[in-house]
């Protein structure tokens, strides 16, 4: 034991720390494609990963946090990236509503554009007119 300050009459232990895991299963297989399948189960941890021909690889591993909570998370990589859902990851703020100044506008029609739109409609109404005669 280490004395905390000289005189305090109080000593300083040094952290407990936990034994060594016990693996109480482990597997592990491969073929010379290339795809593989590992896991174990342990006191407070688990951890399955298999690799496909295509050279995909899942998994997911689960243990005891320091808060004493148990942990999940499951992962993919692939041809589309790395892809992980966890219970410990945090969550995006969800947006706010955006004041109505970021919000699209309705397209206007500069005045070039109204004036032949009209022109067009006023042809197209002679046009109408002429056939209804």
């Amino acid at each position: 034991m280490l004395p905390a300050a000289p005189g305090s009459g109080r000593s300083l232990r040094p952290p407990r720390l936990a034994g060594p895991s016990i693996f109480k299963t482990q597997y592990h297989s491969q073929d010379e494609l290339g795809q593989y399948a590992f896991g174990y189960v342990g006191d407070a941890s688990t951890a399955h990963e298999v690799r496909t021909s295509d050279g995909a690889v899942r998994g997911s591993y689960t243990y005891l946090d320091a808060d004493g909570q148990l942990q999940t998370a499951n992962y993919i990589a692939d041809h589309k990236g790395f892809r992980v859902e966890a219970t410990n990851l945090p969550t995006a703020p969800l947006p706010e509503d955006p004041s109505p100044s970021l919000l699209p506008q309705p397209v206007q029609a500069t005045p070039e554009v109204a004036a032949a739109t009209a022109a067009h409609l006023r042809a197209f109404a002679e046009v109408k007119a002429a056939r209804s005669r």
